[in-house]
């Protein structure tokens, strides 16, 4: 029964996402069908159910300026959007559509029997959902409690799926993101073009199993199901999802306005599920500047105009709540304000930054690594990533030729250092394991680079490669 009612609020979620792209359509008046469209090689109607939940989240910020969530008028507008399903009734479901809305769904629903709450569910998640359910925004709410400061869109998204004392539906807000992650792959691993996302999802695949395997149980940076109200898999999928749809335009050279824009979407909403968000935007100035050199600014700008709302409305919101554009970096506090309270900040940067081991500019690397390393979370996971990251390299070699593009070669070194920053933010803030799982992922499109449209180095059999794929893919899932 838990697993039918995953599938129908996933259901829900892709009507409310679909009524708000049709929404999107007619104020914008964009000559767009949404049934041809696709993003990274999927169909755009499998991004609903997410793109459902970002506007669910976006909408609860700007409400909660003016009403607590739990109030009559958000349930009225999110079935007016779902209704909105109305102007277009032209659904088309195959059997791709049973796969990707129905089995992989079922599957993944399995993990809700015995899911628990997470251990900071009680010491700041639950209780920030509860303050924006029952209360519109609070001036100075971080200083009651630092860890309010977060406030991540994901708090915001999950205020709004509350069941009296039950909060099963929060982690079908979790699961939802990673059906989203394994749709992707699976599309992307049957693609006929050989390019970058075709290689990259198998290799993801094959980091998924190899999981599963090694030392203190064979964790190697890959995601997992989180107790509830925990979303560092959620924002690892977002951050993986909006690096590698960048690297295959730049290898694709898509400048187009549309696929900008959705790049632009997914990077906003990594900033707003947490701050490491930011250090996808080397990477996206790359994207941006070649999109510059095609389009009049102005034209760009005008386009821009939602996602550069969004983002003032939630910086706004960061400030009222903590005095800080972003919580917890107090060079980003403003100290004039009323309810000002920086010390809060940087007890909570120094807290995390302690208990996760951070580099200090005044050490020296090999002994902060050693540091670090006595973690056995960070001992084990390194040794895995490492062994996997080797093994994938060496599939890689042995099934396929490197390729000979010219613009492979000339995009490797500008990805390396965009990626290269992240790494360096990571570890001088808070390297925690579960704060790197979607640069831990992106980090494999560095393997896959050099095999874009490359050819296999053996003749293998059509259907025996798409059994061996399909089965891999049901192994990595079911795992």
């Amino acid at each position: 029964m838990t697993s039918v009612l995953f599938i129908i609020f996933h259901l829900m979620l892709y009507l409310f996402g679909r009524g708000f792209i049709l929404l999107l359509i007619r104020f914008t008046k964009l000559d767009m069908k949404t049934d041809n469209i696709s993003i990274g090689n999927l169909n755009l109607k499998y991004f609903y159910p997410v793109i459902g939940l970002f506007a669910i989240g976006n909408f609860t910020v700007l409400i909660n300026f003016f009403l607590p969530i739990n109030n009559n008028f958000i349930k009225i507008l999110f079935v007016f959007i779902i209704l909105t399903n109305l102007l277009d009734r032209n659904m088309k479901f195959d059997l791709k559509s049973i796969m990707n809305l129905g089995i992989i769904p079922f599957i993944l629903s399995i993990s809700s029997y015995g899911i628990n709450l997470a251990q900071d569910a009680g010491l700041y998640h639950l209780n920030i959902q509860s303050w924006l359910r029952e209360e519109k925004i609070h001036f100075g709410l971080s200083n009651i409690h630092s860890r309010y400061g977060y406030s991540s869109l994901f708090d915001y998204i999950s205020s709004n799926f509350w069941l009296n004392d039950n909060f099963l539906l929060i982690h079908f807000v979790n699961l939802t993101f990673i059906v989203l992650f394994f749709v992707f792959i699976f599309q992307n691993i049957f693609n006929k073009n050989r390019g970058f996302l075709n290689n990259l999802s198998v290799l993801i695949v094959l980091f998924g199993i190899l999981d599963n395997f090694g030392m203190a149980g064979g964790r190697n940076g890959f995601i997992d199901i989180e107790a509830v109200t925990k979303y560092d898999t959620p924002f690892a999928i977002i951050y993986f999802l909006t690096g590698c749809l960048i690297i295959n335009n730049l290898l694709n050279e898509s400048y187009g306005l549309f696929q900008f824009f959705v790049v632009l979407y997914l990077l906003l909403f990594a900033i707003q599920l947490r701050i490491f968000g930011m250090t996808l935007i080397p990477l996206f100035l790359v994207l941006g500047f070649r999109v510059f050199k095609k389009y009049k600014l102005q034209k760009i700008l005008s386009s821009a105009v939602l996602p550069i709302f969004m983002f003032s409305v939630w910086i706004t919101k960061n400030v009222l709540i903590t005095s800080c554009l972003f919580f917890p970096v107090e060079q980003l506090c403003f100290s004039s304000l009323p309810w000002s309270d920086i010390s809060s900040a940087t007890l909570e940067a120094n807290d995390l930054k302690n208990f996760h081991i951070f580099y200090s500019l005044n050490q020296r690397p090999d002994v902060w690594f050693q540091s670090w390393l006595t973690k056995p979370i960070n001992y084990s996971t390194s040794v895995n990533y490492i062994v996997s990251l080797s093994l994938l390299f060496l599939f890689n070699f042995v099934f396929y030729k490197k390729t000979r593009i010219k613009k492979v070669s000339s995009n490797y070194p500008v990805i390396f250092l965009c990626l290269l920053v992240p790494y360096l933010v990571w570890i001088i803030s808070a390297p925690g394991i579960r704060f790197g799982l979607g640069l831990f992922l992106l980090s494999i499109s560095l393997i896959s680079l050099p095999y874009h449209n490359s050819d296999q180095r053996f003749s293998i059999r059509k259907n025996f490669k798409n059994y061996t794929l399909f089965s891999l893919f049901l192994i990595s899932i079911l795992f």
